[in-house]
């Protein structure tokens, strides 16, 4: 899983930053009509990492490297079921990383961090983001056979057209409206072979910041 992140496009202020997770998902078996996955981070390349912020970005995603979760037929995360576990794991990597990071902005930071992890729709919900697991999690476990309209995890709402391509199912996905949800620019497809999700990809311009984020399963 990679994300892109381009600030400033198309001026001479343009910046760019990458973020790349490679990622092992074991299926552990389903209960009615829910299934459980194991999803473990096994390498990060961050490009950034080489200065403090970078660095500080990468430890914090250390919290984040194993997720037991329960999810529905339709591809959705409903239950983090090692939720106590990441709880832990913060308190700890906080209280180390506050021995070499201070100010408010950093302090503010690990409130958001320990706000979110106490609300688990909420964290449900940032884990369902493109920029984490939404490529993966997304409710689209099985390919669709007809168009459809949803919310996305990003807030507005996506147009899911898929076309199939000899054994391949492509779902393509628009924004219905741009405007009203302050986007410049939005597309992304997701490839299905053989009912599994192969490939999938996302592009949004908002805000000043160009945002690519992009998945490639190589079991």
């Amino acid at each position: 899983m990679e994300t892109i992140v381009i600030s400033n496009p198309d001026t001479s202020y343009q910046t760019e930053k990458s973020y790349v997770r490679v990622a092992e998902v074991y299926y552990l078996g389903n209960e009615k009509d829910y299934f459980k996955y194991h999803v473990l981070v096994v390498d990060f390349n961050f490009s950034n990492d080489d200065n403090a912020m970078g660095k500080l970005l990468k430890q914090i995603s250390y919290l984040f490297d194993e997720l037991e979760l329960t999810v529905d037929k339709n591809g959705h995360i409903v239950e983090i079921n090692n939720l106590d576990f990441l709880r832990l794991r913060w308190m700890k990597i906080a209280a180390k990383l506050s021995e070499s990071h201070e100010g408010e902005a950093i302090n503010n930071y690990f409130s958001q961090i320990s706000s979110v992890l106490e609300d688990e729709s909420q964290l449900i919900d940032f884990l369902e983001g493109y920029n984490m697991f939404g490529l993966l999690f997304n409710g689209l476990l099985r390919p669709l056979d007809t168009k459809i309209k949803r919310l996305s995890s990003e807030g507005f709402t996506e147009i899911i057209t898929p076309v199939k391509d000899g054994d391949k199912i492509i779902l393509t996905t628009a924004v219905e409206d741009p405007e009203p949800a302050g986007i410049d620019h939005f597309r992304g497809l997701f490839v299905f072979r053989e009912g599994h999700n192969e490939e999938g990809f996302t592009e949004i311009k908002k805000d000043n910041t160009h945002l690519k984020h992009s998945l490639l399963w190589i079991g």
